[in-house]
């Protein structure tokens, strides 16, 4: 799959939207993220996501943010199915932050533990109210964050130095 959900109705082979995070407040009002919430729900494994914390026009520092125990966790995720032009897509949900994250960023990915992961994925659609208990702020203190060196800015870096924590500027 390739991350940034394409709409089932945007056949086009360079499609001119494809957002890579649904804001879990709007989903269901949203004609982009409305079907494939109800129909098409996954769930995207990390062990940890990046935020950039924004100090001011020209800087920002980027952040990793991980389980404290070091273990992986599931993120809500919504797709759609791809074609002759493309792959399937997704997009992950994100909620505002909790306490940890307000400090780096206004937003987080909706982490759930493994019952809401069950539930994220039972048939079926989702009521305002059962949507909005599973989309809330994951634990702030079960959560960790460092700041991290600038070679995260690059997507092609796949090395260690990704997640090393590195003082502040």
């Amino acid at each position: 799959m390739r991350w940034g959900l394409v709409p089932f109705w945007d056949k086009s082979e360079k499609p001119k939207v494809a957002p890579i995070n649904a804001r879990s407040e709007d989903v269901l009002a949203n004609p982009m993220f409305r079907q494939s919430l109800q129909k098409r729900r996954c769930l995207v494994l990390a062990d940890g996501f990046y935020e950039w914390h924004r100090i001011d026009e020209k800087t920002k520092i980027p952040h990793f943010i991980h389980l404290r125990d070091g273990g992986p966790f599931f993120i809500a995720g919504i797709y759609e199915l791809g074609g002759a032009a493309r792959p399937e897509t997704y997009a992950l949900l994100t909620t505002g932050p909790n306490a940890l994250m307000e400090s780096i960023h206004n937003r987080m990915p909706v982490i759930l533990d493994d019952a809401g992961a069950r539930r994220w994925l039972e048939p079926g659609d989702l009521a305002p109210d059962q949507l909005g208990s599973l989309c809330l702020p994951y634990p702030a203190d079960r959560m960790g964050a460092h700041a991290v060196s600038s070679v995260v800015n690059i997507p092609r870096n796949d090395i260690p130095e990704c997640v090393l924590a590195v003082g502040n500027p």
